[in-house]
């Protein structure tokens, strides 16, 4: 079946099954007031994935004891374990029925799940509320995709960028937004508070948004889909479950077996199906799959710092010895400013250079920062500048944020970008939980005692973990190194 490589990099004028695809209909430039209004009413959605994290995270001790339970972690796993799974299935979707429609009706279904979260009367009723809200973590790559197909081309990038590294004003809002609601509203009013973000949103996609007229209407591949979806949830829920059972426990190696074995005969399907649910050469081919791999691991390489960073910073230094600031959670959002100014500060450079030096370059320039940044904050823990600076150096290498989906978008065939840029949400799903856990696993073999509950690591483990995080961003830009050379020229 196929498509060879040069497929690949077709824009609107067929897709990669062979069928004619429309072409959108470009807005003007000279409506530059209502795109920008586009892109605000577009980042309320887009941050709904970062916003799941930030927001419910300071929630968790009230919410574990208004509802009596110990397994309040699950508010957080089945929030990633379905924003993992359903990304590529949406993109498809959209990809077949129009962007801007799907994206409205998941916005529905996290509004729904958010209304259900902040009214629920069990927690097992929460985990359906946050199930549901899941969807949210769809919105970013099936945005990248509408914002590929229908905004002006001399907006494009730049907006691409914004959508994509806007979660910088989250990581300096997010803890103080939180704070607010919960000290001074109530618990449940964080759930209202995303709920109402997400309406906006969806009315103001409706209203200012116009619909993508690319569509692939090639038939759905439903055993694909229902393959790729049992496979990825698989690998993310046996992973998320590597620090509570062990990696080597069998139930972990079971369902993680389990989940490559159901991939391995997906993937066997997709090659297979006269119509696939994503073209296997998007995954085998060096033009995109480079563009995934080198995201994944550099953004996977962020994942690991931001999951036990703040961990650290608020471990008092009499326990942990080489490393520790005895911060709360205010110091802790005050530490993380520097960081979320500069990861917004990366995607407006990349959205803003790349016509001249291509997003190839951001790609491979921001995975080696955040392998430098990574480097530093193993060295510099002991000055309260070290974490500040080395940490805003991996947020400025953020910018991969931005390259990777405008370099993909840019090379994907028309018809696939939906489910491309799904994928690419899920491939960095699983890299950044896989090395995370690996990094508690790390920390766990490195715990010198437990004080309150609370365990605290050796200044050892410490280091192993930023390491972690810089192997990643090594990885990252050597992959980067074969990636696309410049996204002008595929794209024309």
């Amino acid at each position: 079946m196929g498509i060879n490589e040069s497929a690949l990099t077709a824009t609107d004028e067929s897709g990669p099954t062979g069928r004619r695809a429309t072409r959108p209909e470009p807005g003007r430039t000279g409506d530059r007031g209502r795109w920008i209004a586009a892109i605000a009413v577009l980042v309320l959605l887009t941050e709904q994935s970062a916003l799941g994290f930030q927001l419910i995270a300071p929630a968790l001790g009230g919410l574990a004891a208004k509802y009596e339970t110990t397994q309040v972690i699950w508010t957080i796993t089945i929030f990633t374990l379905v924003g993992g799974v359903v990304a590529p299935l949406i993109g498809k979707l959209g990809d077949r029925f129009g962007k801007r429609r799907v994206l409205v009706y998941a916005a529905v279904v996290s509004i729904v799940g958010s209304v259900v979260s902040a009214a629920a009367p069990s927690f097992e009723i929460l985990l359906l509320g946050r199930a549901l809200t899941g969807v949210s973590a769809a919105f970013l790559p099936i945005t990248i995709a509408l914002m590929r197909d229908v905004f002006p081309a001399t907006m494009r990038d730049l907006s691409i960028s914004i959508a994509t590294n806007g979660v910088g004003v989250v990581t300096i809002a997010g803890p103080f937004i939180a704070g607010f609601f919960i000290d001074n509203v109530s618990l449940e009013s964080v759930f209202w508070f995303v709920a109402a973000l997400s309406l906006v949103g969806a009315a103001g996609t409706i209203a200012l948004i116009p619909e993508s007229t690319v569509r692939n209407n090639a038939p759905i591949d439903f055993v694909g889909a229902a393959g790729l979806v049992a496979g990825v949830f698989a690998l993310l829920f046996g992973i998320s479950q590597i620090s509570s059972w062990e990696l080597v426990d069998p139930r972990t190696l079971g369902i993680l077996g389990a989940g490559a074995v159901i991939l391995g005969l997906w993937w066997r399907w997709e090659k297979r199906t006269a119509d696939p649910f994503i073209e296997p050469a998007i995954l085998t081919s060096r033009t995109t799959s480079t563009v995934l791999l080198a995201y994944a691991f550099g953004g996977g390489a962020i994942t690991v710092i931001a999951s036990y960073l703040p961990t650290f910073l608020q471990t008092p230094r009499e326990l942990g010895g080489t490393y520790g600031f005895g911060l709360d959670a205010t110091g802790v959002a005050r530490y993380l400013v520097v960081p979320g100014l500069a990861t917004i500060a990366g995607g407006l450079v990349v959205g803003l250079l790349a016509k001249r030096y291509g997003f190839r370059f951001f790609l491979v320039l921001g995975s080696g920062l955040i392998a430098l940044g990574s480097v530093g904050l193993s060295m510099f823990t002991e000055h309260a500048w070290g974490p500040i600076l080395m940490y805003g150096i991996v947020g400025f290498g953020a910018m991969v944020y931005a390259a990777g989906p405008n370099l993909l978008m840019a090379v994907a065939p028309a018809t696939q970008r939906g489910v491309s840029a799904g994928v690419l949400s899920a491939m960095s799903a699983i890299v950044g939980s896989l090395f995370a856990q690996l990094g508690g696993v790390v920390l766990s073999r490195n715990t010198t005692e437990i004080v309150g509950g609370v365990p605290v690591y050796s200044g050892r483990g410490v280091v192993m973990v930023f390491a972690i995080a810089a192997v990643m961003g090594v990885v990252a830009l050597v992959i980067s190194l074969f990636a696309p050379r410049n996204s002008d020229s595929l794209d024309s």
